[in-house]
């Protein structure tokens, strides 16, 4: 029989001379060549020149035979028995450490497949092209003749086909389908994996491909949720076992990695699309008072608002009607950030639309405050409503005409006597209609008008205690003959102190009014 020696068993054939040295029994080994198995083994069988013959294998194929052949001195005949049951140790030592190098080499082989993956698909890849290279690794790894992947939709609760390989879309069945009507992706979910065999499973047939007899469905799940599920499909009929599961899963992770990344980019991209957007608005609203030529106004402002958030709710405004009349809006949205700044964005362009009209109309502060009311009430959703003060200054007439609308109640210093000035009803946008009053004062030179947000009166300390308005009026007893700007700083400075180490969460709006013409830059 001609012996043909593969390299990578040469080292039976060594063992082999070993043997034959140590005991005279000739020992050989022949591989077995694809599809020469049973005309090899026939031969050993039939043949009167060997007298012993066993199969080496590594767990998945036959390798080859060991045989033993008669010695050529007859005087070794006595160790027949002895050569026999040596001869089935070194095979079944051979066996072993062939199937041994074989389960090693695949497990480097799907160590450095899983490897090679990962790296390549940790690269700013088109998540199309690292879902089809993760899919393409599964098939290499277990041996399946295709795959796909189903995208799950958490809101509509459907899974959809969105990359596959070795079979077209329209050659999977179903590859958009409802999860709620489909058992094996139900069965995924709750377990390891779900295995289709046509023959064996025949009622669950229809979910595999034309041609295909078997099946496997794993979940593609991380941390954060469900993504989807992994098919494999094969033309043969398989048995599974656990590594196929396994190694599936292993795929399953790492195509939940790459959609969370997806993801995260998809998030980051749009965080930075708002934060961009939201510069922009916030320069619409500026966070200080930006105060225009005033050298001729008989008084003086001093404004200073800052957003917890990017954009926020509170509202300052100071718009000139004409000569020695100007007219102002201090005002707090309901909630806070964007939603907050929509509602006070809508409340400041109505303000501006009204104050341009006759200016009459505009000096008459039930007239706005009730006109903006109706616009609020059917422009915002039943929860957005605002407080607002709007106010008008003559002093021409030495005269102070407001309307207050929910808003905390300023401040007014006059002839060195501290009084808060009036409320005249509720919120606006609350109801489409509501009557509203108005309140005129006198404004004598030195008289300060105080008005602030909320933010600034429930400002929390460290100890869980609230500015209020106390903290206010202890520092406008002191002030009295300061400047605006002074008035502003020496409150604004109480507030610091008082917040720190507490709670930082509103947003904070302190306007400061002073009946005195303003100084020259």
């Amino acid at each position: 029989m001609e012996q043909t020696i593969t390299p990578p068993l040469e080292w039976v054939q060594t063992i082999c001379d070993q043997f034959t040295e140590i005991t005279g029994w000739p020992l050989r080994f022949t591989p077995a060549k694809p599809g020469e198995r049973k005309s090899l083994e026939a031969e050993l069988c039939q043949s009167e020149k060997y007298c012993w013959y066993e199969s080496i294998e590594d767990g998945n194929r036959c390798l080859g035979y060991l045989y033993l052949s008669l010695p050529e001195e007859t005087a070794n005949d006595h160790l027949f028995v002895t050569a026999i049951k040596f001869a089935e140790l070194v095979g079944s030592l051979v066996s072993r450490i062939e199937t041994m190098s074989s389960s090693l080499e695949t497990k480097n082989k799907e160590v450095s497949t899983l490897v090679d993956v990962g790296l390549s698909v940790t690269k700013q890849e088109a998540l199309q092209d690292s879902l089809q290279k993760l899919l393409e690794a599964a098939l290499q790894l277990t041996g399946f003749r295709a795959a796909g992947f189903f995208l799950l939709n958490s809101e509509s609760n459907q899974l959809s086909l969105r990359v596959q390989y070795c079979l077209t879309a329209f050659e999977i069945p179903f590859h958009r389908r409802k999860l709620s009507e489909s058992p094996p992706d139900l069965e995924a979910f709750a377990k390891e994996g779900m295995i289709i065999n046509r023959q064996d499973t025949p009622e669950l047939a229809h979910w595999l491909p034309q041609g295909c007899l078997t099946g496997i469905c794993v979940s593609v799940q991380s941390d954060s949720g469900p993504f989807g599920t992994l098919w494999a499909f094969d033309r043969r009929a398989r048995h599974l076992n656990e590594r196929d599961i396994h190694v599936l899963k292993s795929i399953g992770a790492q195509v939940s990695t790459i959609l969370e990344r997806a993801v995260l980019i998809k998030e980051s991209q749009n965080q930075l699309r708002l934060k961009k957007e939201l510069k922009v608005i916030s320069e619409s609203f500026p966070a200080e008072f930006a105060e225009e030529s005033t050298q001729d106004r008989e008084f003086q402002i001093a404004v200073q608002s800052i957003s917890h958030h990017e954009v926020g709710g509170d509202l300052c405004e100071f718009i000139s009607l004409g000569p020695h009349v100007t007219c102002f809006a201090l005002g707090d949205a309901s909630g806070d950030s964007i939603p907050a700044a929509v509602v006070m964005a809508s409340v400041r362009g109505a303000l501006r639309t009204l104050t341009e009209g006759p200016i009459e109309q505009a000096k008459d502060t039930r007239f706005v405050i009730g006109r903006i009311n109706t616009a609020l009430y059917h422009t915002s959703l039943p929860h957005q409503f605002m407080s607002m003060m709007y106010g008008v200054i003559d002093t021409q007439n030495r005269t102070f005409t407001y309307t207050n609308a929910g808003h905390p109640a300023p401040f007014w210093v006059h002839k060195g006597k501290i009084t808060s000035l009036t409320s005249h009803g509720m919120l606006l946008g609350v109801t489409e209609s509501n009557e509203y009053d108005y309140s005129v004062i006198p404004i004598c030179t030195n008289d300060i008008v105080v008005g602030f947000s909320d933010g600034i009166s429930e400002a929390m300390s460290s100890e869980r205690k609230m500015f209020r308005s106390d903290g206010i009026m202890n520092v406008l007893k002191n002030h009295t003959e300061d400047t605006a700007e002074e008035v502003m700083l020496g409150i604004w400075t109480k507030l610091q102190k008082h917040l720190e180490g507490g709670n930082d969460g509103d947003d904070r709006t302190l306007m400061v009014l002073k009946f005195a013409r303003c100084t020259e830059q």
